[in-house]
């Protein structure tokens, strides 16, 4: 309507003034003249009268829009906005902490003024000023809060009614082996410094127990302490909410009035103006993260559970949480899977071993034994057999994040972030012998500092144990990572296990550079390491010169005296040339012949005995009748017969291999003196004693001038000599020398060496022979216990100390006992 008033006076006057311009233009310049004075006079009264209409409109259009049905401001939709001018802060959304009326600048609107917000978090006001958000964790900080005078007071005003609490948890049911933990624990927090912050931090492998033994204390102590609040921390940012949180509980006008940093102020505040509190800082990732805090409060209790062994602020003890003990591990698991029956018993403590007594594996072993209805022994099979699956079994009811597989997926994830290499390295210490790792193995010249940095790091979130010599890893940790590491792609630079092979390879090669004493004692340390590696290497494809180590393994194992481990090492090398280079290669062969050998000092003869034909008969047809691997495979074929009895075959291939020996080898080689040594055995069972003290002293010279006094190969020809010398009733001679021999055999191989054992029943065998009985029976024992656990009851040398004592007790007068032994 006023558009329109306004369009026609324009008009009006536009036409106006066209027909004065076309009459003063007829008119002469004299009339023109006077009639410009009469055409002022006129524009000056129709200007005042323009002026005059312009102030009625105005006032005609305010009372229209006073008068009118009413201004209409709408927003639709979620999360909207609609608006007609600004004049405060509006704020939608999850994350809006406060809705503000908004303020309408400068008129007060009648009732019909309609100001709407319909849908999801929608806004609508005639004025507004300042920020307008919506949507969920819309951050509004410029906001108009009307509280009543004293609504928010000062922490220090604010007092707990009544006992205040967050920890829903509670303490589980089944709580062993942590006894002095807790009692420990309790001490820390007590005595006249109530009113100092304790700083307890315990920490530990994941899954060693922390978070439940601070529920255990928090449980036991809960009339101590008017307010208990758990804060997981993993994060600054949980900290900081969980103390939001806690301002929230104290005190809910904290949650219109402050921001949440404001209110996590607040409940520092009030921390630091209260007593008798217990606040948990469970699993710390970073001492940073709770530094400030830590460093702010001195009236209170403070327990803080972490993995991380690193340094911490003052004024904070350190409590170490170990894995159980045997009993206490034994005992979790039956009480959780109730199977207390004595039969379950050597199950149980074989599955606590196995998961290496940490208590979440054990609760979850127990569980799934519960839950499922199987006993022990079948719960055994599973872990033996699927030992990834077992570890990320979930109990009914548990929490995903708390089975052994996500949690240390979570802290590789961590880790990984932090050093890639951390990782990688794990997972090449996975592949060795938990215990006492050479930290000298490790890595290459150039990647030292990255293998040290990363070992400070896996040792500060207690992945793995260090001395200023070894690494050790927990076993569980071992078989979760390798179990991962499985179903990944081999990385660049090769898979874990090729790298864990290659390190070792190179250890083991340089240790035939010291000398034969240091040698042999470093070989001993890397032996455990090689044999678990075994079940980390694949078979097939090229052919590797880190392999050998396999085959080196298996001899120093064998000269060891470890027969069973020799096995593993002969067995896989054997497996490996196979694949790799073909059925008749030469270190086929080779390793082929070293597993007859190591099958033969195991005692399983007839095994030996074809796989040492079939050797033989290839290396014939491949090598030929001389050459020095046929003539080797001759003499431990020749052994085997002896060890079965056939000493006139063994006689016949010893001489026939040793003629030849000679030729080709030579008189001093270590074939050739192996060859006369077992030959001076064989002449001694066939009773030609005469003959085999000749071959077996010949043989010593020789081995004491190339080998050394006290090489175990010179100790056991000795050793040779003292029974020819016995046997031929040289009591006394033979007494001395057996004496020389054990005392070196202790000294050089070990007391429980199966050459050691065998010398010190030799020597049992001659004090019975002089009639000391008592003597022989003592030493008989000692070896007989000794052998049945290091070999095995049935190995051939412990038989033979069996019937070594049985005719020592008959001529006691103990034919009973001589009976049961026979």
């Amino acid at each position: 309507m006023r558009r329109g008033w306004r369009t026609a006076g324009g008009t009006v006057a536009g036409l106006a003034l066209v027909a004065l311009g076309v009459l003063l233009f007829r008119a002469g310049l004299d009339d023109a003249d006077k009639w410009a004075s009469v055409i002022g006079v006129f524009v000056g009264l129709l200007g005042l009268g323009l002026s005059w209409y312009g102030v009625v409109l105005s006032r005609r259009a305010l009372r229209s829009d006073r008068q009118a049905t009413g201004v209409r401001v709408t927003a639709s939709g979620p999360r909207s906005i609609g608006a007609r001018t600004a004049a405060a802060s509006v704020s939608t959304g999850d994350g809006a902490r406060h809705h503000v009326a908004a303020e309408h600048g400068g008129h007060d609107l009648p009732g019909r003024t309609e100001i709407e917000a319909s849908g999801d978090r929608a806004v609508a006001a005639e004025h507004i000023s300042g920020v307008v958000t919506t949507g969920d964790r819309s951050p509004v900080d410029n906001r108009t809060i009307r509280l009543e005078p004293g609504t928010l007071r000062a922490p220090g005003e604010v007092d707990l009614p009544a006992k205040l609490t967050n920890v829903s948890d509670g303490p589980a049911a089944v709580f062993v082996g942590r006894e002095s933990a807790l009692t420990l624990l309790d001490h820390e927090l007590s005595g006249d410094r109530a009113r100092v912050v304790i700083g307890q931090v315990i920490h530990g492998l994941g899954g060693v127990g922390k978070t439940e033994l601070a529920r255990q204390y928090a449980a036991a102590n809960r009339e101590r302490y008017r307010l208990t609040w758990w804060i997981t921390a993993e994060s600054p940012e949980r900290v900081q909410a969980g103390l939001t949180e806690l301002a929230e509980r104290l005190h809910p006008p904290t949650v219109p009035a402050l921001t949440r940093d404001q209110a996590a102020d607040w409940a520092r505040g009030w921390l630091q103006a209260h007593e008798d509190w217990l606040l948990v800082l469970d699993n710390v990732e970073d001492p940073a993260h709770v530094r400030d805090l830590l460093g702010q409060l001195h009236t209170g209790h403070i327990l803080v559970t972490t993995r991380r062994l690193v340094r911490w602020p003052g004024g904070v003890r350190p409590l170490p949480l170990e894995v159980l003990d045997k009993v206490a591990a034994t005992e979790l698991i039956a009480a959780v899977g109730e199977r207390d029956r004595p039969g379950d018993r050597p199950a149980i403590e074989a599955i606590a071993a196995e998961l290496g007594h940490l208590p979440l594996a054990l609760e979850q072993a127990g569980a799934y034994i519960r839950e499922s209805r199987i006993s022990p022994d079948g719960y055994l099979s599973l872990l033996t057999a699927r030992p990834a699956h077992m570890y990320a079994a979930l109990p009914e009811g548990g929490e995903a994040e708390r089975t052994i597989a996500r949690l240390w997926r979570v802290h590789l994830d961590t880790i990984g972030e932090r050093d890639p290499y951390a990782v990688r390295l794990l997972r090449v210490l996975a592949c060795y012998a938990p215990d006492d790792i050479p930290r000298d193995v490790l890595g290459g010249d150039d990647d030292k500092p990255m293998v040290l940095d990363a070992l400070r790091l896996l040792h500060s979130y207690s992945l793995v144990t260090l001395t200023e010599d070894t690494v050790s890893v927990h076993r569980l940790v071992q078989a979760v990572v390798a179990g991962e590491d499985q179903t990944r792609p081999a990385p660049k630079g090769g898979s874990a296990p090729d790298l864990a092979l290659a390190w070792l390879a190179g250890a083991w090669t340089a240790s035939a550079r010291l000398s034969p004493s240091d040698g042999r004692l470093r070989r001993r340390v890397l032996s455990p390491h090689v044999e678990n590696l075994v079940r980390h290497h694949s078979i097939g494809g090229e052919p590797w010169e880190h392999d050998q180590i396999f085959r080196e393994a298996a001899r120093h194992e064998r000269d060891e005296g470890n027969y069973r481990r020799a096995h593993t090492f002969a067995s896989h090398a054997l497996a490996i040339d196979r694949a790799t280079l073909g059925e008749e290669h030469p270190y086929t062969l080779g390793s082929r012949g070293n597993l007859a050998a190591v099958l033969t000092s195991l005692g399983w003869l007839e095994e030996a005995e074809t796989e040492s034909r079939a050797v033989l008969e290839a290396h014939r047809r491949v090598l030929g009748e001389e050459h020095p691997h046929t003539l080797k495979s001759r003499g431990i074929l020749a052994t085997v017969l002896r060890r079965l009895g056939r000493l006139e075959k063994a006689e016949a291939e010893h001489r026939a291999a040793l003629e030849v020996q000679r030729r080709v080898l030579g008189e001093e080689h270590p074939d050739t003196l192996d060859s006369r040594s077992s030959l001076a055995i064989v002449l001694r069972g066939l009773g030609r004693l005469e003959e085999a003290e000749a071959e077996q002293r010949a043989e010593l010279e020789i081995c004491r001038r190339v080998r050394g006094e006290e090489h175990p190969d010179t100790l056991k020809s000795r050793g040779n000599l003292a029974n020819v010398l016995c046997e031929r009733g040289r009591l006394e001679e033979s007494e001395a020398e057996n004496r020389v021999v054990l005392e070196a055999q202790r000294r050089v191989l070990g007391e429980e060496h199966p050459d050691t054992l065998a010398a010190r029943g030799n020597l049992a065998t001659v004090l019975c022979e002089r009639g000391r009985l008592e003597e022989a029976e003592a030493e008989n024992r000692v070896v007989l216990e000794a052998q049945r656990r290091v070999l095995g009851e049935e190995h051939p040398d412990t038989l033979i100390t069996r019937g070594n004592l049985a005719i020592v007790l008959r001529r006691l007068g103990r034919p009973e006992e001589a009976e049961a032994l026979s």
